[in-house]
């Protein structure tokens, strides 16, 4: 059919593939799957898994849109606003999905299946919390039989984690280069001598890597018995072993920033107040909050808009605003880790198979506030690219000048002076004006910040 489009990322399971057709995402399920997908529903699994919320809900259509001979069934999955990647996650979103997986696993061996796929790939985050989203990564359970996708669950999860406690949350990123996990061999030179001493790592690293060099050089390896009761033994061990990691941050910039700013609380106050002003009169899908810090301003926009993406470069920004929504239940707002200036690039097979974060971007509204100075001075990006990247991703802008006169520019030119003679209010509106209109500009009381609303011409 002319207008059905395979997933880039959908091509590596036998069992079925994801396509789009007439802008939504459907789901095949092939033949060969025939049997395990049916398990699924008549055991049971599927109905508690959709009750939890632990499972994309999907509804099946006999038709088949494909023309695929190997057609069996096809689903159409609960739609996702925003799909993120595991290397734009927090320290407490990665946990929170390996808990998610691990908690899927236990269920499905109530109802004799087991999950045959573990990475962090299946799982996106849907109103504030994590769900799996593969509906083809369950199969029978052979009690006789280690649970197959052991390896990449360590590597996936485990790995990134206990690296991230040990050494630094910057290990999360790795998964964007390496995004079939990182090995246990890795971690095991990284990690300190006194880690082999904590029993969990001693199991599940430091153990299965000197098998796995043993064996390296073996023509076969000895079979060795298998159980449910062992099975359920490695999931506690992991379960508990993830509980207790927590994030080694060895510096952050901005998770204080609003508490040690050097602005006023005045400027603070008269800042919330005209922003919350303006977006009450707003309303849409989509609104992005680039430079969101701990998510104030990315709170208010999530009482008018459905789904908010909050970016920011600092991950404990990141994590502190994901706990955040978790208690206070702003189950719109999406945390990510992302640097606006370097966002994630498309990776995989032919550069297509994840999506770069700016070719995912389509948004109703985006905030910058505070955060142009930045951009420009901070980053040495002129002026006009702010804007193509601007008018590229939205209709409406909420931007936030803020003057070469004002404390925190005049502290970054310090040893910069006559090298952005571009960055003036002047040349900004001029930039501007050239894909946006000016709606609305006000100053904000207590500072020389402007604060503008533009529409995209």
């Amino acid at each position: 059919m002319n207008n059905l489009k395979k997933h880039p990322s959908s091509f590596r399971d036998p069992s079925g593939f994801v396509f789009e057709y007439e802008g939504k995402l459907y789901r095949q399920v092939n033949k060969r799957y025939a049997d395990d997908y049916d398990l699924l529903l008549s055991s049971g699994l599927y109905d508690e898994l959709l009750k939890g919320g632990k499972l994309i809900a999907h509804q099946a259509l006999q038709q088949n849109l494909t023309g695929s001979n190997d057609w069996y069934v096809t689903l159409l999955p609960e739609q996702i606003q925003f799909i993120s990647y595991p290397y734009e996650w927090c320290f407490d979103q990665l946990k929170d999905a390996a808990l998610l997986t691990l908690d899927i696993l236990q269920i499905s061996l109530k109802h004799g299946m087991v999950l045959k796929d573990a990475t962090p790939f299946n799982v996106q985050f849907v109103n504030g919390k994590p769900i799996f989203i593969d509906t083809l990564s369950f199969e029978k359970y052979n009690d006789t039989e280690p649970w197959v996708a052991y390896r990449q669950f360590v590597e996936c999860f485990i790995v990134p984690l206990v690296l991230s406690s040990y050494k630094s949350t910057d290990f999360i990123r790795q998964l964007q280069l390496n995004p079939d996990g990182l090995s246990t061999s890795f971690a095991a030179k990284l990690l300190p001598f006194k880690s082999r001493f904590r029993l969990s790592l001693l199991l599940h690293i430091f153990l299965p890597n000197n098998i796995s060099t043993r064996r390296k050089n073996a023509s076969s390896a000895r079979h060795t018995s298998f159980s449910k009761q062992k099975m359920l033994n490695i999931i506690d061990n992991l379960q508990s072993l993830i509980r207790t990691l927590k994030p080694r941050r060895l510096y952050s910039v901005w998770n204080n920033y609003y508490e040690e700013t050097i602005l006023s609380n005045d400027y603070l106050q008269a800042k919330s107040i005209l922003v919350t002003k303006w977006l009450n009169e707003l309303q849409g899908n989509i609104a992005i909050d680039i430079g969101t810090n701990t998510g104030a301003f990315a709170i208010d926009a999530s009482k008018r808009y459905k789904n908010v993406i909050a970016v920011d470069a600092d991950e404990l920004c990141i994590d502190e605003l994901y706990k955040k929504c978790k208690t206070g239940r702003r189950e719109n707002i999406l945390p990510l880790w992302v640097d606006i200036t370097n966002p994630t690039p498309a990776i995989g097979w032919a550069n297509v198979e994840r999506a770069g974060f700016i070719s995912r971007l389509n948004a109703d509204l985006v905030m910058a506030l505070a955060v142009i100075h930045h951009l420009v001075i901070g980053s040495n990006i002129r002026m006009k690219q702010v804007v193509d990247i601007f008018k590229h991703i939205t209709n409406l802008l909420l931007i936030e000048f803020v003057p070469e006169e004002d404390p925190k520019v005049a502290e970054m030119l310090v040893r910069r002076a006559g090298i952005f003679d571009e960055y003036n209010q002047q040349n900004f509106e001029t930039c501007f004006s050239e894909a946006f209109n000016i709606l609305r500009k006000e100053t904000v009381s207590s500072s020389m910040r402007v604060l503008y609303l533009m529409q995209k011409k």
